[in-house]
């Protein structure tokens, strides 16, 4: 099925994460035998709906994958999400483009309110994800052995040019190392909790507002006049209203193509996408569903935990359209367009705190 290769073979290969060690004892080793500790099963296989972790459960993976910034497939865990390397590579265009950082984090809905994480390691034009449920910390650990691995597999090799016989043979090998990474993750202490990274900035900025139904939008306002986002609009423009008007179109196009494709893959939708900017600066597409198929995307930088005050404000305006499926009618659409206009400008820099 594949080869196995032991990664305990030379010490320049053995995984040495440096958050983390090892347990050397366990709770049935503590107690010597006085009570029977129920022992997590081992068994496991990449092609499992889940690969249980820690936790009963609380932690699982269940993809990982590895793509080139050139849209080259370059290893999928299993077939059945194999669409998250396609998913990566539009995510990756939009911050890299767009919002100008790196690809970071992803937190999905699902209908049955469950949360769903994808966490992104792009190095030396390769994108490396895994998606399932995970603390930041362990995933970025993860992330690194990935990359420290397939990065010995392809050394010298161009990524996006293998041959069938090589992209099988480093196909094999990584699985093998792939299932030692899942064995180590197993190990690891839980002395860090999955606390948020302290946010520089106590307000979030709001650059950009959308409202759509049915991934088409009905809202699009763009508010960002400084060029803050990095939205280029083709062919020349009589003034600034009618360029900005433009940008607006183009980029909800963008934003409603990730909205859909996610959606229509996963059956989940993305309640936000993290970019990072740098030292603990971020950019954010945030997403927020509403009654009768509205969703509510806005484009961000700063404190992440202040957008619920922002939908929050910006809820009792949308109220008064929502309430019935959208017919085709845009006229009261941009009615709540002006007011929500109205609303932002009352914010000083659009800072809401």
């Amino acid at each position: 099925m594949f080869e196995y290769v032991d990664p305990k073979i030379g010490e320049s290969k053995k995984l040495s994460p440096q958050q983390f060690k090892p347990q050397t004892a366990t709770a049935s080793s503590k107690l010597k035998g006085k009570v029977r500790v129920k022992q997590a099963a081992t068994k496991f296989s990449l092609e499992d709906e889940k690969i249980i972790l820690k936790g009963g459960g609380r932690e699982y993976i269940q993809f990982c994958g590895i793509t080139s910034v050139e849209r080259t497939p370059l290893f999928a865990s299993n077939g059945r999400l194999y669409y998250l390397l396609e998913l990566s590579n539009n995510l990756d265009f939009i911050a890299t483009s767009i919002l100008g950082g790196d690809l970071d984090k992803m937190l999905l809905k699902s209908e049955n309110n469950e949360d769903i994480k994808c966490q992104f390691f792009e190095k030396n034009n390769i994108i490396y994800l895994i998606y399932g449920a995970f603390p930041d910390k362990k995933g970025k650990w993860f992330l690194e052995q990935m990359t420290k691995y397939y990065s010995e597999l392809v050394r010298g090799k161009d990524v996006n040019n293998l041959t069938k016989i090589e992209k099988f043979d480093i196909d094999n090998k990584f699985r093998g190392y792939l299932i030692f990474i899942l064995k180590e993750y197993r190990q690891l202490h839980d002395v860090f909790s999955d606390q948020e990274i302290p946010y520089l900035e106590d307000w979030i900025r709001i650059d950009y507002i959308g409202l759509s139904s049915m991934s088409i939008g009905v809202i699009s306002l763009l508010l960002d006049k400084e060029g803050q986002l990095n939205v280029k609009a083709p062919g020349e423009f009589e003034n600034l209203e009618e360029e900005m008007e433009m940008k607006e179109s183009l980029l909800t196009a963008k934003i409603e193509a990730i909205a859909a494709n996610t959606l229509g893959n996963t059956g989940a939708y993305p309640r936000w996408i993290a970019v990072k900017l740098g030292f603990q600066k971020y950019r954010f597409l945030t997403f927020r569903k509403y009654q009768n198929d509205y969703f509510l995307s806005c484009l961000s930088e700063g404190n992440l935990r202040k957008i619920e005050n922002v939908e929050a404000q910006i809820e009792p305006i949308l109220y008064h359209g929502i309430g019935t499926p959208f017919s085709g009618n845009l006229r009261p659409f941009n009615r709540l367009k002006a007011s929500i206009n109205e609303l932002i400008k009352n914010v000083s820099e659009r800072k809401f705190t």
